[in-house]
């Protein structure tokens, strides 16, 4: 029996919780990324960040992209050493091994760890100190959110901004799903559904099996007339469970 032909097309460092999870030798994975990222830098933010960079306590990355793009940020305005002093929490694996592939100690509060609990973890340990969240420029993100529910003080930092594919880039994705043919589709987010389409309007849905990452992924598909065959709790965690099960 042949293995499912899984596309994924989340950013390589978003999925990478996933892939870390997932039984790989019970299915093939065509990742093709529709996701694309680019490191972002505002002058005056980066003045005023350099300035106060000793004061934090904490700095939190929701993923690997994160922590990728702020590292990257650092390392190019030799501030790297002035915010080893804080304590540097994650939510995953591979988010934790790249920081400290770069001497940057990191906190894992638990495995697959969700934003709350971050949450949970910081009022175990303090409720005084500012956090830095690197993020995603003009996106938000759950974290912070809460951070600033509680009234905690938190610093958002955009270190890369989302950037459109090249049309020969776009060509080149739409190549490779037409060579791999895929059998099983990954809607990982909301975004994913408008983007798939976009990218491959003559893939016919009815004829492959559908994985909705979320609740709020199904409804959106139910709305344009399909209906998932699996649905997954939002985590990555929860969609490699899924995918170890076809």
């Amino acid at each position: 029996m042949k293995n499912p032909k899984l596309l994924i097309t989340a950013d390589k460092n978003i999925s990478a919780p996933f892939l870390e999870m997932a039984d790989l030798s019970s299915v093939d994975i065509i990742h093709i990324p529709l996701e694309k990222f680019e490191p972002y830098s505002d002058k005056q933010m980066t003045a005023e960040l350099l300035k106060s960079a000793d004061s934090f306590a904490f700095v939190i990355y929701g993923n690997l992209r994160n922590a990728r793009y702020f590292v990257e940020w650092a390392e190019q305005n030799n501030s790297l050493d002035q915010f080893k002093n804080a304590v540097h929490l994650v939510m995953d694996n591979p988010a934790m091994d790249f920081l400290e592939k770069n001497s940057i100690p990191a906190i894992l509060p638990r495995e697959h760890a969700r934003p709350i609990d971050i949450m949970e973890f910081l009022l175990r340990i303090s409720k005084d100190g500012t956090t830095l969240y690197p993020c995603v420029k003009g996106r938000a993100e759950e974290m912070p959110g809460l951070l600033h529910e509680l009234e905690m003080p938190v610093a958002e930092f955009p270190v890369c901004e989302e950037a459109q594919l090249k049309k020969e880039e776009l060509d080149t994705l739409r190549q490779k799903f037409q060579s791999e043919n895929p059998d099983t589709v990954l809607f990982h987010n909301r975004s994913s559904v408008t983007r798939i389409n976009a990218a491959f309007p003559d893939m016919d849905l009815s004829q492959t099996k559908i994985i909705s990452g979320s609740a709020g992924v199904t409804r959106l598909l139910i709305d344009m007339g399909y209906e998932p065959d699996f649905e997954a709790d939002g985590t990555w965690l929860s969609i490699a469970n899924v995918v170890n099960k076809l």
